[in-house]
């Protein structure tokens, strides 16, 4: 990477950065990785600044693991799919569920990466709880004994 390319790309995560802070009320951080991390109630989720070609905030949540390659479970995934064609989820063949949104560079705003964020979260929160339930496997946040997943 040369010296303007590392450079742009310290700025890009930086102006992430300074939106994530406002948008969590807090100084933020990236993990070791470099994202930032953000959760929702069953949901982990990271936002990532993405320099490769189109650039971009990359923001990804983790909505379940252990999840069967069952005929349902894929009917279930595509049609979320299908609703919502700004979100892409997938399931690994490990049985890992990922939610995925990708804002242009152009496009990241402080109310607009807010948005993104809660469209990601919200659907892995949603999907996880039903995929783990019906189709085996566990969201990387428990929901507590008392709720019930819808």
């Amino acid at each position: 990477m040369s010296i303007t390319r590392y450079t742009e790309h310290q700025w890009f995560t930086s102006h992430i950065r300074a939106a994530m802070s406002e948008i969590l009320g807090e100084p933020v951080e990236p993990d070791s990785d470099g994202d930032f991390p953000v959760h929702g109630e069953t949901a982990c989720g990271w936002v990532r600044a993405d320099t490769s070609d189109l650039w971009a905030a990359h923001i990804f949540a983790l909505a379940a693991q252990g999840v069967s390659h069952r005929d349902g479970a894929l009917r279930e995934i595509n049609e979320v799919n299908l609703h919502d064609s700004a979100i892409k989820v997938s399931l690994d063949s490990d049985g890992t569920v990922w939610v995925m949104y990708r804002l242009l560079a152009d496009a990241v705003t402080e109310d607009n990466l807010r948005c993104a964020i809660s469209r990601v979260i919200g659907v892995a929160d949603r999907i996880g709880p039903l995929l783990a339930t019906v189709y085996g496997g566990e969201t990387p946040i428990r929901l507590p004994s008392s709720i019930t997943p819808v």
